[in-house]
């Protein structure tokens, strides 16, 4: 029903006609977890869908700085491709926020870089002519400021409160600033508010005729028609939001209809609401950097101790077990297309199960969610791949369940190639029911399992090349 819309939301978000976050999934490398721990309140307010508002109003109130504005209007090509300004601003949030040290410190520097040729002279709001410089640390304080209150007020006003805080936040925030050359950041909400009112206070912000420009592209920019509509009740509600002196300065007024104010702000809600639904819940940045977490031992979701059990023998007790190997083809060659659509998911996809993985390919810390069922009774599973198998002769990998699963354990596949040139599928289990409910409906599961393993081996035979079966049950 929402896949159109998830297709125009990546294509603009992305800037990008065939959508394919390869950056954001390669978030999953690096040897640390980063500048934010995954309970942050920096991954809570960059995470949802409140920064699509939130970068609505940064860019209203970076643009209420003279010399932040001077170097935009002169040296970006935001009026003829603003979606590629977009992604590479949104490239910067979620590396820095998502990634590890190595890979934030390179978005910096690359920004920095980017910003060395945009200098000139502009009129600051008291009506001296000044110099400007993108990488000066006192323009880049503003656009930190104007960042962190555009995304921490866009959260509290569409999401919520942040659970740690909103001083956690400015706090946290606080690193990117000096990542980008700012010399003392904000550290608190009081301060992040003070440090706004001194600009006020001194004059420094200002309207004008090149303040309206950006205003009147913000108000109709040139985005899918699919996606204008709700963008034009998104933009309402975030200046629905703003203060009434940047309002004024920005030459914007409340939604209203003659002297009665609109709903503006539930309708925004209403937007982002529609665009969660299309979206996943977490971004592919977000999931990258939860493989990395659990890589590195930092996280684990499982929703059982014993990870990597299936690797063991005897596999522990507590749990029913499962070994099955079926003979499907016949040298290495079936092999290879065994093992291959092992770690592709085509194993699972051929045996009829509806598979949403993370990863167009298989990698350690891999989420996917399966389902099963029809309707009312379809079952959703989602799991967390565990361990690789990676050897000459033996290929595949275990899953470990994760919260919401019907079962919980672990399940390893794998591709083995004997000696004599047999080609076996391994499929190997611990599990049991997750709670009550499922264990009423034990009989009924067990039958299920049954039919998915029957229907695993036929699709593995398609994928060895169908040769003649041979069963041990072990």
């Amino acid at each position: 029903m929402f896949e159109p819309l998830r297709h125009k939301l990546q294509q603009t978000f992305s800037a990008q006609e065939h959508y394919d976050p390869v950056w954001e999934r390669e978030l999953d490398r690096g040897d640390d977890a980063g500048y934010f721990p995954h309970d942050s309140a920096v991954w809570v307010v960059h995470g949802g869908m409140s920064p699509i508002a939130a970068g609505i109003r940064a860019l209203l109130t970076q643009a209420l700085h003279p010399g932040a504005l001077a170097g935009v209007a002169e040296h970006s090509d935001y009026r003829t491709d603003p979606l590629s300004r977009l992604a590479g601003t949104i490239r910067w949030i979620f590396t820095l926020t998502y990634g590890d040290t190595t890979a934030a410190n390179a978005a910096c520097a690359r920004v920095a870089r980017r910003h060395e040729p945009v200098t000139g002279r502009y009129v600051s709001g008291t009506g001296e002519e000044r110099d400007y410089a993108a990488n000066d640390p006192g323009l880049a304080e503003w656009v930190h400021i104007a960042f962190a209150d555009a995304f921490l007020r866009s959260h509290e006003i569409f999401s919520g409160p942040v659970p740690q805080g909103a001083d956690a936040y400015v706090r946290e925030w606080a690193m990117a600033g000096e990542l980008m050359g700012v010399a003392n950041p904000p550290r608190s909400d009081a301060e992040l508010r003070s440090a706004i009112a001194g600009y006020e206070a001194r004059g420094e912000l200002a309207g004008g005729p090149r303040v309206e420009q950006v205003v009147s592209f913000l108000k109709n920019p040139p985005l899918d028609p699919a996606v204008l509509p709700g963008y034009k009740l998104l933009f309402a509600a975030v200046v629905d939001t703003l203060p009434e002196n940047h309002r004024r300065l920005l030459g914007l007024q409340r939604p209203a209809l003659g002297p009665l104010p609109l709903p503006a702000r539930l309708g925004g809600k209403a937007v982002l609401g529609v665009a969660g639904l299309a979206l996943a819940k977490r971004g592919p940045a977000e999931l990258a950097a939860r493989r990395r977490l659990f890589r590195l031992g930092v996280l684990s979701d499982l929703s059982y101790p014993e990870a990597g059990m299936t690797g063991l023998d005897p596999m522990p007790g507590g749990y029913s077990h499962l070994h099955l190997r079926e003979r499907v083809g016949s040298g290495r060659a079936a092999f290879d297309a065994l093992a291959e659509g092992i770690l592709t998911w085509s194993l699972h996809r051929r045996s009829g199960l509806r598979t949403r993985p993370d990863t167009p390919r298989v990698k350690l810390g891999s989420r996917v969610e399966l389902g099963f069922g029809v309707g009312p009774a379809r079952i959703n599973a989602p799991c967390r791949v565990v361990r690789l198998i990676d050897e000459t002769t033996r290929s595949g990998f275990a899953y470990g369940t994760l919260a919401g699963h019907p079962e919980t354990g672990e399940e390893s596949f794998a591709a083995v190639l004997e000696s004599d040139g047999s080609v076996y599928l391994e499929i190997k289990a611990a599990s049991r029911h997750s709670n009550r409910f499922f264990a009423m409906a034990s009989p009924v599961a067990e039958a299920a399992q049954r039919l998915a393993t029957r229907r695993y081996v036929a699709a593995a035979r398609e994928l060895a090349g169908g040769h003649q079966p041979g069963v041990q049950a072990l």
